[in-house]
């Protein structure tokens, strides 16, 4: 059998954390999934991560390609993933793909802190934010039923609402049981790659796992919840809440923080949030409910200064 020569691709950037560790994973992994803008592989150490086409924005545990998109490429779920030093090698029967890391440029996912505003900032930014998402949000999921749904998508709305309700009132009593019963009844809630529920858990979960967070003892149950019961909800959901129970979220997400805690200007935050409302079909809607609702009650946890 002739030996095909692979295919090179550079790296050009990526999660700074995730291209240090690289070189520590030696060995075969797998293609968990293949969409036209991102390729997912699961290392050999079972680590999710993505790869991502050029343009495809920043997020933890992705690397940056300099490839316009992956489709034509042969690539399919399953194919082995071998992990070199400085190297992934997408086996592709008759024409690999080798993506090489060196002289990539790292990125850092880590959310800064909104602990030191000053009272009512974090409250008054929930409220813009709010506001954009009912503006130019899409709904099917944490906003509400679409204009003349059906009797399945309203029974999610409805359920979507009671476990926020019931998740935002467990953590105001510091309740970690009923924070639990909370978290499971959002988990995997919702049709998709990452169901609505989940996404508004990204979003809450991330605020309360910022430095000085009053939300912080919700983070060990969502780590808990989601590494114990993985089975609710698909890997990439599990990946990104993990991700988030770690103060790490996609670029979109921290440009929004970023802007919260420097008080930036209304309009800032209203472009940060249509950038973030632009991901996804309801995802960017569901994240950006998490987050303003966290927003709001860290503030209220807090009370006046």
């Amino acid at each position: 059998m002739r030996h095909c020569e692979p295919i090179g691709l550079r790296v050009e950037s990526g999660d700074a954390g995730l291209l240090r560790r690289l070189d520590a994973w030696r060995g075969e992994g797998r293609v968990h999934s293949v969409f036209t803008r991102v390729v997912n592989v699961l290392t050999p150490r079972g680590t999710l991560i993505a790869l991502a086409a050029r343009g495809a924005g920043h997020a933890p545990r992705t690397l940056a390609a300099d490839v316009t998109d992956w489709a034509g490429r042969g690539l399919l779920a399953g194919q082995a993933a071998v992990f070199a030093p400085g190297s992934i090698t997408l086996a592709v029967p008759g024409r690999p793909v080798r993506l090489t890391t060196a002289g990539a440029r790292g990125w850092s996912a880590a959310a800064p802190s909104v602990a030191g505003l000053r009272p009512g900032a974090r409250a008054t930014a929930a409220d813009l934010l709010d506001r954009c998402n009912a503006e130019h949000g899409v709904r099917g999921g944490m906003l509400g039923a679409t204009p003349g749904a059906g009797p399945m998508e309203a029974a999610i709305v409805r359920a979507l609402h009671h476990g926020r309700t019931l998740l935002l009132d467990a953590i105001r009593a510091g309740d970690a049981g009923l924070m639990r019963q909370g978290v499971l009844a959002l988990l995997g809630l919702g049709p998709g790659l990452t169901p609505a529920g989940d996404d508004f858990l990204t979003g809450l979960c991330l605020v309360a796992a910022l430095p000085g967070s009053a939300q912080a003892s919700l983070v060990p149950v969502v780590r808990d919840l989601a590494s114990a019961r993985p089975e609710r909800t698909t890997d990439l959901s599990l990946a990104t809440l993990l991700e988030a129970a770690d103060a790490r979220a996609r670029a979109e997400l921290l440009d929004i923080l970023r802007l919260v805690a420097h008080t930036a200007a209304p309009g800032e935050l209203h472009a940060a949030a249509r950038a973030l409302l632009a991901i996804g079909h309801t995802s960017g809607s569901d994240t950006l409910s998490g987050l303003a609702a966290g927003l709001r009650l860290e503030e209220e946890l807090r009370g006046p200064l």
